[in-house]
């Protein structure tokens, strides 16, 4: 590391809402607040969650039209040449910019995150059998769950000690919590297939066909359209359009949070949400599909319910349980909430992170 500290530039598409998004922007946040020189470079636009960085003077948007978009690049190397970072952290596709950037700026080290999460389904659609052969340009790789550890362990992405978990962690303003008329349960995630939406629609319609009162509010970004139809499609051919409500991004997520009762996790797969950790955040109890870290994070059901994936029926009865009593869900999100805080919180992140750094650079030191 040079003299003057660390210099970190971290890449990524966008910052629409989304997981990897969240991370970038508290991991920008994070850098500013313990005075580390910073840059958080979006190649294509700014998105929705630009506002919420604290310092937007590091922020930098290329305009990047495609893959091979030459003028783009060159606007990335240009600002990394007047930067003179001693990391890229590239989140989730920006890899492959990151990797030509180290082609032509070998000194610099690159630290890939892989958001995506595997899944039989990933591995299938989207192997990504080209990171084996360009991936060792990579110096760190950082995975959002174990499973995804894993797996590039025994592909040999890199050597197994340089290939790490590193868990997502939350940052929200606290808000004042508000009443509810009906027991409300937020399901916080953007419409994409394998988040489950359908799932908690079939559940809703158990509870509603039992009488119960209750509101669940669906919140999030319209990623594919054909989904946010067939859910809307469902939540009507089910008469449930006053008990689920499907909304669109919000910004305050704090604001939001107040609002709600209960959290819910409904997805196929994920690595680990940050949605799930801002439950906690908020005190939250929680329902969650076991997948990915979720059961982890949630002490294996000490601090939360976990169901099976596409199990309705189960989703069903660990909600009716909830809506039936409140005053042990509420126990319930709050011994949530001192596990998040404990656990998954800003500085453990830092300590895990600032490990490897520490490590990657030292033998960037060797080795020059």
């Amino acid at each position: 590391m040079r003299e003057g500290g660390l210099r970190i530039i971290q890449l990524i598409d966008t910052l629409d809402t989304g997981g990897a998004e969240r991370m970038a922007l508290n991991m920008a946040n994070a850098f500013a607040a313990q005075n580390i020189p910073n840059l958080l470079i979006v190649s294509r636009r700014k998105g929705s969650l630009h506002s919420l960085l604290h310092q937007e003077d590091t922020l930098r948007v290329l305009g990047k039209n495609s893959t091979l978009d030459i003028k783009a690049f060159k606007k990335l190397l240009a600002e990394v040449d007047e930067f003179q970072p001693d990391l890229i952290h590239a989140h989730g596709t920006s890899v492959y910019w990151g990797i030509g950037l180290k082609l032509l700026r070998p000194a610099i080290k690159l630290i890939w995150h892989d958001h995506l999460g595997i899944s039989e389904e990933v591995i299938q659609n989207n192997p990504r059998r080209e990171l084996l052969w360009i991936g060792k340009r990579l110096d760190f790789v950082f995975t959002a769950d174990e499973s995804t550890q894993t797996y590039w362990q025994q592909k040999k992405l890199l050597a197994k000690d340089r290939i790490a978990y590193l868990p997502n962690f939350p940052s929200l303003s606290p808000s004042v919590k508000k009443q509810t008329e009906k027991f409300t349960f937020l399901h916080l995630a953007n419409y994409r297939s394998e988040k489950g939406q359908l799932n908690l629609i079939h559940a809703a319609k158990i509870l509603r066909d039992q009488g119960l009162e209750f509101v669940v509010r669906m919140v999030g970004k319209e990623v594919d359209s054909s989904w946010k139809k067939e859910v809307l499609k469902q939540r009507a051919d089910f008469g449930l359009e006053d008990s689920v409500l499907v909304e669109d991004t919000v910004h305050d997520v704090s604001g939001l949070l107040s609002e709600v009762n209960a959290g819910l996790v409904a997805s196929d797969r994920e690595g680990l949400p940050v949605s799930l950790l801002e439950y906690g955040l908020a005190d939250l109890p929680v329902i969650s599909t076991k997948v990915g870290q979720c059961s982890e994070v949630l002490g294996n059901g000490k601090f939360g319910r976990i169901v099976a994936v596409g199990r309705p029926d189960l989703l069903a009865e660990q909600m009716e349980a909830f809506i039936r009593n409140p005053s042990e869900a509420l126990a319930l999100g709050k011994s949530f909430g001192k596990q998040v805080a404990e656990n998954y919180g800003e500085a453990q992140f830092k300590k895990t992170y600032f490990s490897v750094v520490e490590r990657i650079l030292t033998l960037k030191q060797k080795t020059s």
